[in-house]
């Protein structure tokens, strides 16, 4: 680790604006042989010295110098033992069905870990409700902003930690422990496979990816140009007025003829969506993810996830398998792993449709709902929307140049 402080006091022995280092006791300047070395030539070649008031250590003599370096060594010796002392007492918690301890109090329990507070355990259980319904963790952010709600350590909430808190499995009384999954005994706020299914979402690395302006424009990615087939882009006029527009770059088939200002095409396709799902039996549809194929997902992909790890290990640590034979074995895994995560967000996407047509009406709440679940909802009922050219002359908007493609 860093230590800024010592750092400073080798730079003050090398630039000899000090006669010596004085300390009361040896480990109080190093509790490693080598930090001990590299003070001791660094004090040698300045015509420096290191003398201890305890230990009766003087690096200028060669009896000092030996007592000096044992116990640094017998230092580092304890050092270690702490460390092991350490690693079996948390390991016997976890055995043992206990939480981890330290840090600051999780939100939802109290500093101990072992009781629920049951107002942050409601907006815990909300959230969670809310992301696996589509929506996105920076709108309920922005949400539990509004309402005052803040982390344990009196700040607002921000997407990382909201994204560390959902995926613990703390919430769940539940302790991973080197890789194996121990049930705890303290109460838990949400159901496991919430966790399981949270964890898969959040945790993905392809949300990690940048949206660009799909944060605030509604249609970004679904757009397709009339005239060359391209995908459209949210770019707004000088004025700052949204548009999309088919952009003429270097290297892309984008033909550069094509822009829409963005508010009458999304009221558009808005008002499409709401005229199909007012008509369309999407029963068979929101039925194709089952909870039983879900949960067999999941332990697929938590697998998955163990053997690559497993996999690393046995390459770069035991050197038990070749380097090619890694690269073979990780690159199947990987495959795997992909599509499996993608089926994954499939059965999260109707479960958004599945809470439509449990007495939702769309219309009356869509102004309502974030931008992040007005996408997921599009995202399962339209495959993508072509803007048609206008006639040449006419400047008008024209409704019926927008023509949602549905997947239904």
């Amino acid at each position: 680790s860093k230590r800024p402080e010592f750092a400073r006091m080798i730079e003050a022995v090398t630039e000899k604006s000090v006669d010596g280092v004085v300390a009361w006791k040896m480990d109080r300047i190093s509790r490693r042989q080598r930090d001990f070395v590299r003070l001791y030539e660094e004090c040698e070649g300045a015509g420096a010295f290191i003398c201890t008031a305890s230990d009766g250590i003087d690096t200028r003599s060669s009896t000092g110098r030996l007592i000096g370096e044992i116990l640094t060594s017998v230092a580092h010796q304890e050092s270690q033992n702490m460390s092991l002392r350490i690693t079996r007492a948390h390991e016997a918690a976890a055995k043992a069905g206990k939480p981890s301890a330290g840090g600051t109090r999780p939100f939802g329990y109290t500093a101990d870990r072992q009781r629920v507070r049951d107002d942050e355990a409601e907006l815990i259980r909300e959230a969670a409700k809310r992301i696996l319904a589509g929506e996105g963790l920076r709108g309920v952010c922005m949400d539990w902003e509004r309402r005052g709600v803040l982390s344990p350590a009196g700040k607002p909430w921000k997407q990382g930690p909201l994204r560390r808190l959902l995926t613990n499995p703390l919430l769940s009384a539940q302790r991973i422990y080197k890789g194996a999954t121990i049930e705890g005994k303290w109460p838990a706020i949400l159901k496991s496979e919430q966790t399981a299914r949270l964890r898969l979402l959040l945790l993905d690395p392809a949300r990690r990816k940048s949206m660009g302006n799909s944060r605030s424009y509604l249609l970004s990615g679904f757009l397709r140009c009339g005239h060359c087939g391209s995908n459209l882009v949210a770019r707004p006029r000088q004025d700052k007025v949204k548009r999309y527009v088919c952009p003429r770059m270097p290297g892309r088939p984008n033909c550069g003829r094509l822009a829409r200002l963005a508010s009458p095409v999304e009221e558009v396709v808005t008002e499409a969506l709401f005229v199909a799902l007012e008509d369309a039996d999407l029963s068979a549809y929101v039925k194709r993810s089952q909870t039983k194929d879900m949960r067999l997902l999941e332990e697929a992909i938590r697998a998955d996830e163990d053997g690559l790890e497993q996999l690393a290990q046995d390459h770069y640590a035991n050197r038990i398998i070749e380097r090619a034979e890694f690269l073979s074995a990780r690159a199947t895994i990987q495959e795997r792993l992909s599509h499996n995560r993608s089926r994954a967000s499939e059965d999260r996407q109707h479960g958004v449709l599945g809470a439509l047509m449990a007495g939702a009406k769309l219309r009356e709440t869509w102004p309502e709902r974030p931008l992040d679940w007005k996408r997921a909802v599009l995202t399962i009922i339209i495959d993508h929307v072509v803007l048609q050219p206008a006639i040449k002359g006419n400047n008008k908007f024209d409704p019926s140049l927008v023509e949602p493609i549905w997947r239904f």
